[in-house]
């Protein structure tokens, strides 16, 4: 019997000029290539030499990348476009981390798991 493997989601608003707030939730795909981390490792490494000062990158570029890879990430389920204005802005950077980090360290919560367990049956 195949192991399952771990997923991550993503929830993007649906349509954010609607009176009612929908939420969209998209799935990583079932496999993500180790190509994948590789490039996630490269831009947070790049992210964090800028933290340290010893790179120049302004806000909007370093946004860019995070959402470039987590683009990358769900399979171009979503565009980079419907990122950045779908994503509530107050938890934007934290949510994009936490795509990259899923992918670099193969954490699930146990809230997660729940869900995207519960998500896969619908599915």
């Amino acid at each position: 019997m195949a192991s399952k493997l771990k997923r991550n989601y993503i929830n993007l608003v649906e349509d954010p000029k609607a009176e009612e707030i929908k939420l969209e939730t998209f799935l990583t795909p079932h496999f993500i290539p180790l190509d994948t981390l590789y490039e996630a490792t490269d831009i947070m490494a790049e992210l964090e030499d800028v933290e340290r000062g010893e790179k120049e990158m302004s806000f909007k570029e370093q946004m860019d990348k995070l959402i470039d890879v987590v683009v990358k990430i769900y399979n171009d389920q979503f565009t980079k476009k419907d990122v950045r204005t779908r994503l509530h802005a107050p938890d934007a950077v934290e949510a994009l981390q936490k795509q990259v980090e899923f992918i670099a360290n193969g954490q699930q919560d146990e809230e997660t798991k729940k869900f995207v367990e519960s998500m896969s049956k619908v599915k």
